[in-house]
């Protein structure tokens, strides 16, 4: 479902992209509802090839040294994939729900719709939007309406009463 984007809906993605680079949004992302086959950063090769590959050593191992060595090369390589692997994979989609969040409004909406994005304030982690139920524009819109303003429009603004002040 493609949506039509709007100079209000605009504005107020543009207000979401500043909120973030500015470290003002936290995105947290639900991994169980995102890191799945049709979401639109979801890669099947980050969740198959570290499992895959301790299983096929070990299989390898187990016919040419024994059993045991294969099941505790088997064991180590599972045990270091939910350790150390998952937090750099976590970390990987994390880069691209980012990536997508900024890239295009189309592409965020496309996203957000899916479902499994968090936006968190930073100054206050009592309050966020969780997608696709969650209305992320009425939350940037509550708390993140200064960064709708263009400031290339308060900068004559500005100008004026700094001279009126040293006048």
């Amino acid at each position: 479902m493609t949506k039509r984007a709007n100079k209000a809906d605009l504005l107020i993605y543009k207000a979401l992209q500043k909120a973030i680079a500015e470290d003002k949004i936290h995105l947290c992302l639900i991994t169980s509802k995102i890191n799945i086959p049709g979401s639109p950063i979801y890669n099947p090769w980050e969740n198959l090839l570290p499992i895959l590959l301790p299983v096929l050593v070990g299989l390898i191992l187990i016919w040419a040294a024994g059993i045991l060595p294969g099941i505790v090369l088997m064991t180590a390589g599972v045990f270091l994939t939910s350790n150390l692997i998952k937090k750099k994979l976590e970390h990987r989609l994390l880069t691209r729900a980012l990536q997508e969040v900024n890239s295009d409004y189309q592409k965020f909406c496309e996203l957000w719709d899916f479902g499994g994005l968090v936006f968190v304030k930073t100054d206050d982690k009592q309050r966020g939007c969780i997608s696709p139920d969650g209305d992320w524009k009425e939350f940037v819109v509550m708390y993140f309406a200064d960064l709708m303003v263009d400031k290339n429009s308060e900068k004559p603004v500005q100008e004026e009463k700094t001279n009126e002040k040293a006048a």
